[in-house]
């Protein structure tokens, strides 16, 4: 049903309250003609009341009175116009009284009838107060009371609390199971604020002057994989309400490698983006979906996706409570076309393979936040125990750059408690999770601390915070930057393993290979793993052969040495950390080494020995 026929049949039931109210309590009947005229303005007023209502509001027809609940907000100014309208009626009536009754006539206490006909907008008005009153009661009843009432029968108490916790379908790993390993290769490096500072820089220096009429949101850029790599991509959007008046659609969209902070961003004008959120009337993202159809749920969390061939489209999840007002249960992803405004629609299960996410980052958190609260416990608990918490929003995780999670640290409900009881793994695409029992390990704040507490420079700004298995090892990785007006520029990467948070453990490098360097030798100096070990989270491969050519470089202030082996398609290189023998090594020697599985041409080494420099030590 489209808003016009909402609005009329909202206007019918308002009218309809209001008639009966009228009838019941007026003291004059009304004939045919007044009612109709009763009835035609109580009507066009609500019409004009709820086609504003409906087009702006976008009311989702759900939930227990099946979203009807928004015709209370035209029943309440109608209540107030009835009541307005019934005390202008109580003065004139007052009025002429008066003016038919001398002072000597009310000192002799004489009746005074009138012979003229009643006024019949008098007699509409009669009654008119009191009709006001009970539509003003009516709706302080529902939105007070039944309303209330709903959500203590659908929320409090032991039954209610179980069937909370139980919307989300968790699965509890055994306690020795660790979190999935990382492929490092795909480790974010590149924050939302860095991706805006980058996307603001090339909209600029596009030469099309874009920057007069669009811009591009922080906020709007979304982490996602595009053909096996992942970027952070925003439409752009109109500056001010005059620029989206004046133009049919934006030019296109912004993408930011987040792998590579050295990445050139891209400015992608091939595709002309009609349908954006935030934009005015018809072209709203939301709105477009509300008009053509789309009412019977709450349209949440709308993400620009783009497939792997870059065309843009919007993901919107409609959602449906299912218990009383709360409980939203994933019921169907809309897909829509950025430039069309087609709009395809799937079961949860069936959304094409290249999007990313379709479950809201918020939706996740009050799964667990009842999940925690009530699956080990009752619903009455003021002590607290056996409950649980997430620590945080849910962070996005590229443990796999097809493969997507959100992650979840859990910690008890204690206020100050600062380590986890463990950490949900969420699925993006569904509602289903996994709890990996990881007791112990510090976050929030905790972690953010230990970072800004390390050595680094003073200037450097601890911007995000994601937690990885790296090597077999829960490890924490923290983006360090510095801001200006724009957003923020990268400086660094850090590495601190998670059950050993302190600053002096973590392992800060300008690049993402030397950082891996850095805590791999940092881990195998305190027993932590064998970075030669297979099955340490990340595969590793030995090599031995003839130094081809050798060179040192300084990047970011420290000198990096770049090595061709005989024999290997990757450059490899390493630091002064690694070996002290780095120097001395000469095109001819043979060396034995290790490093990380990866299709990138430059691999940094993990492990290093010239058995020709050791040969000639001896002993």
């Amino acid at each position: 049903m489209n808003i016009i026929g909402l609005a009329l049949v909202g206007a019918l039931i308002v009218t309809a309250i209001l008639v009966v109210a009228r009838v019941v309590l007026g003291r004059k009947s009304l004939g045919a003609q007044q009612m109709l005229t009763f009835v035609g303005i109580i009507f066009v007023v609500n019409v004009i009341i709820d086609l504003p209502l409906l087009y702006f509001g976008m009311p989702a027809l759900t939930g227990p009175y099946g979203g009807w609940e928004w015709i209370l907000w035209p029943l309440f100014i109608s209540g107030i116009l009835s009541i307005l309208l019934g005390g202008v009626a109580a003065g004139q009536r007052m009025v002429a009284s008066l003016s038919n009754r001398s002072i000597l006539r009310q000192v002799m206490r004489e009746r005074v009838v009138s012979d003229a006909p009643p006024d019949w907008r008098m007699v509409i008005a009669d009654g008119a107060g009191s009709a006001g009153v009970v539509a003003i009661a009516f709706v302080l009843l529902v939105a007070f009371v039944l309303n209330s009432g709903i959500v203590v029968a659908t929320t409090w108490f032991d039954p209610n609390a179980h069937a909370l916790q139980a919307i989300p379908n968790i699965t509890l790993e055994p306690d020795s199971q660790q979190i999935p390993p990382t492929d490092v290769n795909n480790i974010v490096l590149v924050t939302q604020g860095i991706a805006a500072f980058k996307g603001q820089q090339v909209l600029s220096q596009s030469g099309q002057n874009y920057g007069s009429k669009f811009h591009v949101d922080q906020n709007q850029f979304v982490l996602q994989s595009v053909a096996g790599h992942l970027y952070w991509v925003a439409p752009l959007v109109y500056n001010n309400f005059f620029a989206n008046i004046g133009n049919y659609d934006t030019p296109g969209l912004v993408a930011v490698d987040a792998e590579d902070p050295d990445a050139q961003p891209q400015l992608r004008t091939q595709f002309h983006l009609h349908y954006v959120p935030d934009a005015v009337l018809n072209q709203e993202l939301l709105r477009h979906v509300y008009l053509s159809g789309y009412t019977n749920g709450n349209l949440v969390d709308p993400t620009l996706e783009v497939d792997d061939n870059w065309h843009p489209y919007f993901t919107i999840s409609l959602m449906q409570p299912s218990r009383g007002f709360t409980g939203d249960i994933l019921s169907r992803v809309l897909l829509v076309n950025a430039e069309t405004g087609a709009i395809q629609d799937f079961a949860p299960a069936d959304v094409p393979a290249w999007v990313d996410r379709v479950m809201p980052a918020s939706v996740v958190t009050e799964y667990l936040t009842w999940w925690g609260l009530y699956h080990n416990a009752s619903w009455f608990n003021p002590s607290g125990a056996g409950q649980q918490k997430p620590s945080g929003d849910p962070m996005l995780v590229y443990n796999n750059v097809q493969q997507p999670v959100w992650l979840v640290p859990m910690t008890s409900n204690s206020a100050t408690d600062s380590a986890s009881t463990g950490f949900m793994l969420f699925d993006t695409k569904a509602n289903a999770g996994q709890f990996y029992h990881l007791s112990g390990i510090g976050v929030g704040d905790n972690v953010t601390s230990v970072f800004t507490a390390a050595e680094a420079p003073r200037t450097f700004t601890v911007s995000s915070v994601q937690l990885y298995s790296i090597y077999g090892v829960p490890t924490w990785v923290a983006i360090y930057t510095q801001p200006n007006t724009f957003g923020e520029t990268f400086q660094a990467v850090g590495m601190v393993a998670a059950s050993d948070l302190n600053g002096s453990s973590v392992q800060i490098q300008p690049t993402r290979d030397l950082v891996l360097s850095s805590y791999s030798q940092w881990l195998a100096s305190r027993g932590k793993i064998a970075v030669t070990d297979p099955n340490a989270g990340t595969v590793t491969t030995q090599v031995t052969g003839k130094v081809l050519r050798i060179a040192p470089a300084q990047v970011n202030n420290a000198t990096v040495y770049y090595l061709q082996i005989q024999g290997q398609s990757h450059i490899f290189t390493a630091t002064l950390t690694l070996s002290p023998q780095l120097p001395l090594v000469q095109p001819g020697d043979t060396i034995t080494a290790s490093y990380l599985q990866s299709s990138d041409q430059v691999v940094t080494l993990l492990t290093f020995t010239d058995t020709s420099i050791s040969a000639q030590l001896g002993p």
